[in-house]
């Protein structure tokens, strides 16, 4: 009874008083929180090349839009000509389709006023309010169907049928590209036009302005189309309409809520480990969502102190942050801000510390997923999911964690095979070397290390192995030079290669590949873990003492290792198989589950 006597009221009062009362209701909406992040983050997710302060523009215009509508439901006899048809002449026995866009109410009463036009309405929760708007749509000559019988009656008796097009997938629906995301789009009309051979009009009204609209509908679809090319065709009309018009569309509805696709931004350190480790989580990903698009952006600071910055900003980061970013302008290079900007993420995801200030603070402006590999220097409750190793002891409900560090094999023949072609291998049995670098006494590890050439060059000859060497970027300078000094010109050497004065992709891949045994220093934790995973027997060498996590992660991997010590007996080693991937792959690819 409320809402007939406000509509009575509105139907006499001046025009100019009912839009700026549209205009005020509109504005009220945009003030919720709540409604407003998730239209931001639709327009964002549509439009990610678009600047806030445009989204925040188109984002405003949209609420105000949707405000005048629903004054404009109220008062239709009042303005019903007030609406232009476009694109539409001497049509009959036609599906018109419309999305939540526009004053949808108004253009459904103008096209009854001008055709025998029937719609297919779904129930609203709220009875006493869908009770109210089928009197509206009762006096303004449109025939409302609530099961699809009756809608299918009307459509063969010859009326124009309308149906919304962005509204009721079901399970079974097609996933169709729209605006780059793949989204449940209902197939019913496509269906229902193939089998009563109706012509499809895809419908699209904007504002010119006050209560003033232009109704424009597309070049018919013929019902012969491919189904799912049909629905192609009509997103894409539908993505240029709103591409044109974009304050017009309702961008609270949740057309992107089940989207099938994965937007994952990398922020990267670009130190070759961590962006291995990040691209080792998307290889788990893609086994659980095989639609991922992801896009790495290399993180540059405008100092070294502004990391510190960025720490301090993430500890007053927030949900507060939504669209916000501001601090992200002042911390960050001016090219490296303009790239961000302009990118939209279901995931942001980083490894090691530099970065995962940085990804709490952008992921907050997306209202985004954030997920740290290894362990960030800030709070670690504020990422939604941390792949942290063992050897850390940290356990929260956000963390998950493996042995080691984390690895996923792929392309492995690929890269052997471009190694084996590019340094020109031999077929000759072999085995591999990796060497990191001193952690805690330089002059220690140097010592153990001539101790173990000697013998690692004794057993190559002894045994026939050939040799593959490669030290790290940790390795010092002087270390390198006694490694060129005693292998570069060895008998049994077939490569040597120096991270610090250049490196290849397949290096690690190919050496491993082709070697029987793989000798690792002890240090070196990923190399220690990449080796494990791909199943080859592992020697770990003891140069120096280590301590904390170095001795943690050890223990936790000594039925899967070799361990060699001075006096590096060398002819003591027995071949050891693990299955750590396997372990490590259970672990994440159920936490995945959890997390999606």
């Amino acid at each position: 009874m409320f809402l007939k006597y406000i509509k009575k009221i509105l139907n006499i009062l001046p025009k100019r008083i009912l839009l700026f009362l549209g205009i005020l209701i509109g504005l009220c909406f945009y003030l919720n929180k709540k409604k407003r992040k998730v239209a931001f983050k639709n327009i964002k997710l549509a439009f990610p090349e678009k600047t806030n302060r445009e989204i925040v523009s188109i984002l405003r215009k949209s609420f105000i839009n949707f405000g005048i509508s629903i004054i404009e439901t109220l008062i239709i006899p009042r303005i019903i000509k007030s609406v232009k048809l476009k694109g539409i002449k001497d049509i009959d026995n036609a599906i018109m389709l419309g999305i939540h866009e526009g004053s949808w109410e108004l253009y459904n009463a103008v096209l009854a006023y001008n055709f025998r036009y029937a719609i297919f309405a779904r129930e609203q929760p709220n009875k006493n309010l869908y009770k109210f708007l089928e009197e509206i749509r009762k006096e303004n000559n449109i025939i409302s169907c609530h099961s699809l019988k009756e809608f299918v009656r009307y459509l063969k008796n010859n009326y124009i049928v309308g149906l919304s097009f962005d509204h009721g997938a079901d399970k079974d629906s097609f996933y169709v590209e729209f605006f780059g995301h793949l989204v449940p789009t209902p197939k019913g009309a496509v269906y229902l036009a193939k089998k009563y051979n109706r012509k499809i009009y895809a419908g699209f009204g904007h504002r010119v302005s006050g209560f003033n609209h232009i109704l424009e509908f597309s070049v018919p679809l013929e019902p012969d189309l491919d189904e799912k090319d049909t629905l192609l065709k009509l997103n894409k009309i539908y993505e240029e309409y709103i591409r044109k018009y974009p304050s017009e569309y309702f961008w609270l509805y949740k057309r992107f809520k089940r989207k099938k696709n994965l937007e994952i931004l990398i922020l990267s350190d670009r130190k070759k480990g961590h962006l291995r480790q990040s691209e080792s989580f998307i290889k788990f990903l893609l086994e659980k969502i095989p639609y991922i698009k992801v896009k790495s952006i290399d993180i540059e600071y405008k100092r070294v102190f502004f990391k510190i910055l960025a720490d301090f900003c993430c500890i007053f980061s927030g949900k507060h942050c939504f669209g916000c970013g501001r601090c992200l302008r002042f911390i960050l290079k001016k090219d490296v801000y303009k790239e961000l900007k302009r990118v939209y993420a279901d995931i942001v995801l980083s490894t090691g510390s530099f970065c995962a200030s940085l990804n709490r603070i952008f992921s907050f402006t997306l209202d985004a997923k954030s997920i740290s590999i290894l362990r960030p220097n800030v709070g670690l409750s504020k990422f939604n999911f941390i792949i942290l190793p063992e050897h850390d002891k940290v356990n929260l409900s956000n963390i998950v964690n493996i042995k080691g560090a984390l690895y996923y094999p792929y392309d492995l023949e690929k890269k052997a095979y471009s190694c084996k072609d590019f340094f020109k291998l031999s077929d000759n049995k072999k085995i591999s070397l990796f060497l990191g670098g001193p952690l805690y006494d330089e002059n220690i590890f140097f010592k153990n290390l001539k101790d173990f050439v000697y013998k690692f060059k004794e057993f190559s000859i002894k045994n026939n192995y050939k040799l593959l060497i490669s030290t790290s970027r940790r390795t010092p300078k002087n270390i390198e030079e006694y490694i060129e000094k005693e292998f570069l010109n060895f008998i049994n050497t077939e490569t040597v290669v120096f991270a610090n004065r250049i490196n290849y992709d397949f290096v690690f891949e190919g050496f491993v590949y082709f070697s029987d045994f793989v000798f690792v220093s002890s240090e070196s934790i990923s190399m220690i873990s990449e080796v494990l995973s791909l199943k080859k027997p592992c020697v770990c060498l003891s140069f120096e003492r280590l301590f904390g996590k170095y001795v943690n992660f050890l223990e936790s991997i000594k039925n899967d290792i070799n361990f060699l010590e001075a006096p590096f007996s060398i002819e003591n080693i027995e071949p050891k198989i693990s299955n750590l991937f396997e372990e490590n792959k259970k672990v994440i690819i159920s936490a995945i589950e959890k997390f999606l």
